[in-house]
C-alpha cells in the first residue's frame, strides 16, 4: 500500500485493526512491532533493487533503462556560496521523481515474506506495521523473538 491511487493511511488502518481484532476475537494474545523507516528512498540499496526487478521479470531494456537511470548519479550540498565535493550515489532512489515511490515499493515489496509464518503485516509506504498473534503464550513469545530476530537482520 502507500504511493498507490485509492489507497490511503485509511485503507491500511483499517487493514491493521481487522488483523488485531479478528485475533481478539479468536482469544490470541496479540503483540505489535512498528517500524517507520528514516529516510526511506535515501536507503534502497542499487544491487539489491536490480537483482529484485530480475526475481520479477523486468529485464532486457527495461530493466537498462532503471539500471542507467540509477547509475553514475552524484550529488553534493551547498550552502549560500560554499559547496561540499561531488559524492557518487550508490544508495536511494531519486526523490520527487515518478518512478522514485514505484522503485521503493519494488525494493521492500517482499519483506513481509520474510515474517510471513510467524505475523503478518501491513505495508504503508514508508510504515509497516507487524502484528503477531497466537493462543499459546509460550509459542506466541517465541513468535515475537523470532519476528525480532528477523527485524534486527533487516535493519
Amino acid at each position: 500500500m502507500g504511493f498507490q491511487e485509492k489507497l490511503s493511511t485509511d485503507t491500511a488502518t483499517y487493514a491493521f485493526l481487522n488483523m488485531v481484532f479478528s485475533s481478539l476475537d479468536s482469544k490470541n494474545y496479540v503483540g505489535g512491532l512498528f517500524c517507520d523507516l528514516q529516510k526511506a528512498f535515501d536507503c534502497v540499496n542499487h544491487d539489491i533493487l536490480l537483482a529484485k526487478m530480475k526475481f520479477y521479470g523486468i529485464t532486457g531494456i527495461a530493466y537498462n533503462l532503471i539500471r542507467s537511470y540509477l547509475a553514475n548519479r552524484y550529488q553534493r550540498t551547498r550552502i549560500n556560496k560554499l559547496s561540499s565535493t561531488w559524492e557518487r550515489v550508490n544508495h536511494g532512489v531519486p526523490q520527487g521523481s515518478v518512478l522514485g515511490p514505484l522503485l521503493f515499493l519494488t525494493y521492500i515489496n517482499d519483506f513481509p515474506s520474510a515474517i510471513n509464518k510467524l505475523a503478518s503485516s501491513v505495508l504503508f509506504a514508508d510504515d509497516t506495521s507487524i502484528i503477531i498473534s497466537n493462543t499459546n503464550p509460550e509459542e506466541f513469545k517465541n513468535s515475537t523473538i523470532l519476528v525480532m530476530n528477523e527485524m534486527n537482520k533487516v535493519v
